[in-house]
């Protein structure tokens, strides 16, 4: 969650009483239910306003006072860079678990029909994000060159914030836990985001591709391939 620094928001509750802009999405207002409870504040106490994905102008012209759905290695720059002091709320600092964000999916039909399509497809990431943490100069030229519309500018400040979710702790690419994915599928469940009887353990998916680095890529979620680009 992004707010002005300006506006004296540092925890949950300091937002009793106010406005916060949300993307529309079916999780955003558990997600600040969830914050939003455990600093003794209840949902009904703040005004939830759907400002769609216009989420730094939202804040910056005073329609809201907070804003959820940004990216801490994105928005925040673009804010710095417009002149903006702002200041997040992380959410899982306060009560909702740590989750796997971005990710790739794949239908269950797609892994049985093309299983070499997903490996590929995978690999092919995976050795794209190895090389992109050992030159991320290299990468961001090659990016640039694909997609001439590329901000470089914003890019060459995010690589350095967000480089270190490209890799694990021992330089693999697309690890993901059991334990993280059954906590926050328990969050999930709980708010009614996804069927409480959903079996966790069975949606993983066993015949993963290894990374490049040769460990096995983990991919649970309600389809069977889940490969996270960032943390």
């Amino acid at each position: 969650m992004m707010t002005l620094t300006e506006r004296g928001i540092t925890r949950p509750a300091d937002l009793r009483g106010r406005s916060i802009g949300s993307s529309g999405l079916a999780s955003d207002e558990a997600l600040l239910s969830t914050i939003l409870a455990v600093d003794g504040v209840a949902l009904a106490d703040v005004e939830i306003v759907n400002v769609g994905y216009d989420l730094l102008p939202a804040i910056a012209s005073g329609r809201v006072d907070a804003v959820t759905g940004v990216y801490w290695n994105h928005e925040t720059l673009i804010a710095d860079r417009e002149g903006y002091d702002v200041s997040l709320i992380r959410f899982e600092e306060w009560g909702v678990p740590p989750f796997y964000e971005l990710v790739l999916v794949a239908s269950e039909e797609t892994v049985a029909t093309r299983p070499e399509l997903v490996t590929a497809l995978v690999s092919a990431m995976g050795a794209g994000y190895v090389a992109a943490a050992a030159d991320p100069a290299a990468a961001l030229a090659a990016l640039s060159a694909a997609s001439p519309d590329l901000d470089v500018e914003l890019e060459t400040q995010a690589i350095p914030l967000s480089a270190s979710t490209w890799l694990d702790a021992s330089g693999q690419f697309g690890t993901q836990s059991a334990e993280r994915w059954t906590a926050f599928g328990g969050w999930l469940a709980g708010n009614g985001l996804i069927p409480a009887d959903l079996d966790l353990a069975a949606a993983w998916y066993p015949g993963a591709p290894a990374s490049p680095a040769g460990t096995p890529v983990a991919t649970p979620a309600g389809t069977p391939v889940a490969t996270p680009v960032g943390q």
